[in-house]
C-alpha cells in the first residue's frame, strides 16, 4: 500500500494518462461539507419503482477485463449526499452493495485536460456492506477473478480516492450520468483502479476494471484482508 505522500503524487501523475480513456469509457454508460455517514442513514430510504434487477456482468470467468452493473433500487437523501442501495444477479446469487456519493463533486477536466488539482479528492465516494448481498458479490468476483476466497465484505466503510472524469461538477439531482476514477488502497498491493459510473437516468452503478493485474489489490480493498 503506498503511504508515503510523495510516491501518492507521483501516482497521481502517472494516472493523468488514463483519465481521457476512463471518461470515454464511462460515456458509453452515458455525462463542501460533508456530512459524515457510514452508510447508515437515520433517513428513510426511498425504494424506485419500475426498475428491473439485472446480471451482475455479461462476462464470464477469466483473464478478460470485466464490466459490472449494479442496479439502484433504493436511494436515501442526506443534507449532503445520497446513498445508493444496489442490487444484481450472478447466477442464483443477488449480490450488493451501498455506495454514498457526495452531491456536487468538482470536475476534474478543465478546459478539455484533467486537473489534478481540484480533480482528487478522498471521501467523495463511499462504499459499504449490504449484508449478505455483498457477501455474495465478493464471492462473485472471486468466481470471475478465478481466485478462491472464502472472506467476507469489510464492516468497514471504504474510502477510495476519487478523480472526477467530469467536465461539470456531479449533480446528483439531475438525470444523467457522471463517471469518476477510484483508487482503493489495499493491504495486498498498489491501490486498485476501477472505473466507476453513476447514472441516475438509468438507475445504475457500473464499474469496469482498468487492468485485471488490480484484481488482488480490488478483493483485498474490499475484503479488508
Amino acid at each position: 500500500m503506498i503511504t508515503d505522500n510523495k510516491q501518492f503524487i507521483m501516482y497521481k501523475i502517472q494516472s493523468i494518462a488514463f483519465l481521457a480513456t476512463a471518461t470515454m469509457l464511462m460515456a458509453g454508460c452515458g455525462n463542501s461539507n460533508q456530512k459524515k455517514t457510514d452508510g447508515n442513514d437515520t433517513t428513510a430510504a426511498n425504494k424506485i419503482d419500475g426498475v428491473k434487477i439485472e446480471q451482475f456482468t455479461n462476462g464470464a470467468p477469466g483473464a478478460e477485463k470485466k464490466n459490472f452493473f449494479l442496479r439502484i433500487t433504493d436511494e436515501v437523501k442526506t443534507d449532503s449526499s445520497r446513498i445508493y442501495i444496489t442490487k444484481s444477479l450472478y447466477k442464483q446469487d443477488t449480490v450488493g452493495a451501498k455506495f454514498e456519493v457526495v452531491d456536487f463533486i468538482p470536475a476534474g477536466i478543465i478546459d478539455g485536460q484533467p486537473s489534478d488539482d481540484v480533480g482528487f479528492t478522498k471521501g467523495k465516494i463511499r462504499i459499504s456492506s449490504s449484508g449478505a448481498q455483498s457477501d455474495n458479490l465478493i464471492k462473485a468476483l472471486g468466481e470471475l477473478f478465478q481466485t478462491q476466497t472464502t472472506d467476507s465484505f469489510t464492516k468497514d466503510v471504504i474510502l477510495p480516492n476519487v478523480f472526477s472524469s467530469n467536465k461539470v461538477n456531479a449533480d446528483l439531482s439531475k438525470k444523467t450520468a457522471y463517471s469518476f476514477k477510484l483508487f482503493l488502497d489495499n493491504k495486498k498491493a498498489e491501490p486498485a483502479e476501477l472505473f466507476f459510473n453513476v447514472d441516475t437516468y438509468k438507475h445504475s452503478i457500473e464499474f469496469s476494471e482498468k487492468d485485471p493485474s488490480f484484481r488482488v489489490g480490488l478483493l483485498s480493498a474490499l475484503t479488508g484482508k
